[in-house]
């Protein structure tokens, strides 16, 4: 039986949130990205940005947005796995409704549109991601596949990293006046690489599990086995330090941004090794490892910028 929901649609939700989404954090890791990022957009364009200015705070909205739709849409689409193999979760509990969630998600849409609709660059641009979040939430029109098999779904789920990356590209040359041709193509294809790949690797981190671990549930480590699937996100997050350290020859960057990048790679590496050589479920918990690898590289950038100078 399911439990019973808490009384009220604001009370259910607070809890929701702070089981599956929970604001506070959630809104610094969206302000820690943009920030890093649009900070090394400035510079490859040789631009120094203001910390404070609505474009930075709608851009900061703009991730936080969307990446709460993607986890209410997630939690409909998943809905059935959830209730046969997570059960405790708040919708496959019943301590939320579903009701809740789809009038959630409604709701942050319009807000989302709603916040860009000032400018039609800002606006087509929130609308292809946005539509491009709502083609996975009916798995591009081919469930049997996608639900099924996890390879494809990753092809065809990963980009819209890409795409939010973008959002933030076009929020720049709105701010700065700027048109598509006026941008570093070269530096700039290489820092959406980076912070792609990163986050393809978190990707994978989140579905490594131990042999006793693994269920019906479909894992890389089940596809690629424990070592393949280790292998595939320590390369992900290898490329990245690898253009980060390219990008740290071409821009001169500090010892705080080598210090900080250095060690956010040697922990999550570590991280990896334990498992494959002590595999485990205490080891197989590598996702907390993938979040702390992005978080280094975005504070280096952030810390490049405001305390070296």
């Amino acid at each position: 039986m399911k439990g019973l929901p808490q009384k009220g649609y604001f009370k259910r939700m607070r809890f929701y949130l702070k089981e599956m989404y929970p604001l506070g954090i959630r809104l610094i890791y969206a302000a820690i990205l943009y920030t890093s990022f649009i900070l090394f957009l400035g510079k490859i364009h040789n631009l120094r940005l203001p910390l404070f200015s609505p474009y930075n705070l709608l851009g900061i909205w703009n991730i936080f947005a969307i990446l709460l739709i993607l986890r209410l849409m997630d939690e409909l689409k998943d809905k059935e796995i959830d209730l046969k193999l997570f059960k405790k979760r708040p919708l496959p509990s019943g301590k939320v409704l579903e009701s809740d969630i789809s009038f959630s998600l409604i709701t942050i849409i319009v807000l989302y549109l709603g916040a860009n609709l000032w400018n039609p660059k800002a606006f087509w641009a929130v609308a292809v991601v946005l539509g491009y979040s709502l083609l996975m939430f009916k798995y591009f029109f081919i469930p049997r596949l996608l639900r099924r098999y996890l390879l494809p779904n990753l092809a065809t789920h990963n980009p819209i990293i890409a795409l939010i990356l973008l959002n933030i590209v076009i929020l720049f040359t709105v701010q700065q006046d700027l048109s598509m041709n006026d941008l570093s193509w070269a530096s700039l294809l290489l820092l959406i690489a980076m912070y792609w790949a990163m986050f393809f690797a978190w990707e994978i981190s989140r579905k490594i599990r131990s042999k006793e671990e693994e269920n019906e549930y479909v894992t890389y480590s089940q596809i690629f086995g424990r070592f393949g699937a280790v292998f595939v996100a320590g390369s992900a997050q290898t490329i990245t330090i690898i253009i980060a350290f390219y990008f740290l020859h071409k821009f001169s960057l500090s010892w705080l941004f080598t210090a900080i990048l250095v060690i956010g790679y040697a922990i999550t590496i570590g991280a990896h090794a334990r498992f494959v050589l002590k595999p485990n479920p205490k080891t197989s918990k590598l996702k907390p490892f993938g979040e702390m690898y992005i978080l280094s590289i975005t504070i280096a950038f952030i810390a490049d910028n405001f305390f070296i100078g």
